[in-house]
């Protein structure tokens, strides 16, 4: 018999809901620092490579339009307007998810933080999951061929907790303080 040398329980930290043609389509650093650069302002192929120019990444107009074909694809980028120029179709782009490039923080460290947002988010998303019309729209789904579960349901569960915080980010008053709340003084 085999004697155990390493054992570990592993729990999860992260969600991350992201079908096959969008994971391959972030297989790049390039286009991750597309949606970056995106998610400041509309642009155009042109002005992107500029701007990956400035970043360090040198990349011919041809190439950045083969890589927004691939972001357009996989449903990462839209185009958001098209304007004539010189008898030519410019067309402007911005991003459909929001990217950021930054070394996660040690959350640990805010465990309190994290279980009682956790706790939360478990009422929202029982929510979702027990709302009738979310119950009818995706019953009858495959369960897991490992396990029989019903992860189809947790997966659109929690894409619709992600685009309700997609919502909520863009809302215009995202990160004002809430009323009564003082903001910190720099």
């Amino acid at each position: 018999m085999a004697e155990t040398l390493f054992q570990k329980e592993v729990k999860i930290k992260r969600v991350t809901t992201l079908g096959y043609p969008a994971a391959r389509a972030l297989n790049d650093p390039v286009r991750i620092k597309i949606l970056e650069i995106l998610s400041h302002k509309q642009m155009s192929a042109d002005e992107i490579a500029k701007a990956l120019g400035s970043s360090g990444y040198k990349k011919a107009t041809t190439t950045i339009r083969h890589h927004l074909n691939t972001l357009k694809g996989a449903g990462l980028i839209e185009a958001t307007r098209m304007v004539e120029v010189r008898g030519a179709v410019m067309k402007y782009y911005a991003p459909t998810i929001r990217a950021f490039r930054y070394d996660a923080p040690d959350l640990e460290k805010h465990a309190k933080l994290v279980d009682d947002t956790s706790t939360k988010l478990l009422k929202v998303l029982k929510g979702v999951l027990e709302d009738k019309k979310f119950a009818a729209a995706f019953s009858g789904k495959d369960a897991c061929g490992q396990c029989k579960g019903d992860h189809y349901k947790e997966y659109v569960a929690l894409e619709i907790l992600n685009a309700a915080l997609a919502k909520a980010m863009e809302r215009k008053d995202y990160g004002e303080p809430a009323a009564g709340k003082e903001q910190p003084k720099k």
